[in-house]
Order: C-alpha cells, then structure tokens, then sequence
C-alpha cells in the first residue's frame, strides 16, 4: 500500500486507527439494490432517493464541508491544491481511503495532505465522509447540500420511551 511510504510513525498511527475499532479490513461489495443505493453494515454504504441521503450520507457531507472542503474543493471534485475524493472514494477503496486520512500523505514535494489522526472529530467521521462521496461519485447524488430522507430522518430522531424530548427541554429552561 503506498499509503506509508516515506513517512516513518504511520504504521503506528494505522494501528492507533485500528485500535479505536476503525474497520480497514477493506471494502466488501455490499449488495446493491438499485443504482442509489448501496446497502449494508461495510462502510461506503449510503441510500440516495430525489437527491434527499440517509442521516449518516448527510453526517458524511456535514464533516468534509467543515473539514476537507478548503483543499479539496466543494462536493468532493478537487481543486487546484487536492485531488478529487469522490473519484478516490471510487479508486481506492475504503482501507486506503480511511488510512491517507489517518496518516496522511506526501502527493509530492510540497504537495502534503495532513494526517488527521488527532482529530476526534474526522475519526469518527471517515466512514460518513467515505459514504458521502461514493453517493456523489456512484449514486448520482448532485452537488450541494442534500436533504435527509424524511422517514429515516424520523427514525433517528424518534425520542426514546421515558427520555424526554430537546424541545421539553429548552422549553423548560426558557421558561425559568
């Protein structure tokens, strides 16, 4: 994998990654039921229907628009300081994508993609950034801010029995 090379710690940083329970094993195929769609628990899996996403498609978009957009340019086409992820996502696959994010890498002199492996945030997001550019590369998903698809959207939002909902909540402290 060309992912370590010339980089002395990165085999550590892998291990780190993996130690969180960060899957890169690689990308097995999901099944695929229709052309925007790919189903299953491996990462990269997203559900894209009238350009409207599953909530972690979208969480995907979200993170790389705060954190990958400046170099790579908006929804994932590259620009003139980074390559395109959409058409890595598509190349690469999900180990090599996920390690160039936690370990970085030296495209050429000069030319360096910074390791976010001390970045809570992003680790906890590889797999919804890596589904969000599969659906723009793959699943016909256009450029801008997608929507969520309203019945997944209520599922994940859906208040736990007994718990009480934000909104009681914020009403309660408004109230005094």
């Amino acid at each position: 994998m060309t992912v370590f090379n010339g980089v002395s710690g990165r085999s550590l940083i892998l291990t780190a990654v993996l130690g969180l329970g960060v899957p890169l094993a690689g990308f097995v195929s999901p099944a695929v039921a229709d052309e925007h769609r790919v189903t299953g628990e491996a990462p990269g899996a997203f559900v894209v229907e009238d350009d409207r996403v599953d909530p972690n498609t979208y969480e995907g978009y979200i993170a790389y628009t705060r954190v990958c957009m400046a170099c790579h340019g908006p929804d994932g086409l590259g620009s003139s300081f980074a390559p395109s992820l959409i058409r890595a996502a598509e190349r690469r696959g999900w180990a090599d994508f996920a390690g160039t994010i936690a370990a970085g890498r030296e495209v050429q002199p000069g030319q360096v993609m910074p390791s976010f492996a001390d970045d809570p945030y992003v680790l906890a997001n590889m797999e919804n950034i890596f589904s969000y550019m599969r659906a723009r590369g793959e699943g016909g998903l256009g450029r801008g801010r997608p929507k969520i698809i309203e019945s997944m959207q209520e599922e994940t939002e859906a208040p736990q029995e007994g718990a009480e909902s934000d909104e009681a909540v914020h009403d309660e402290k408004a109230d005094g």
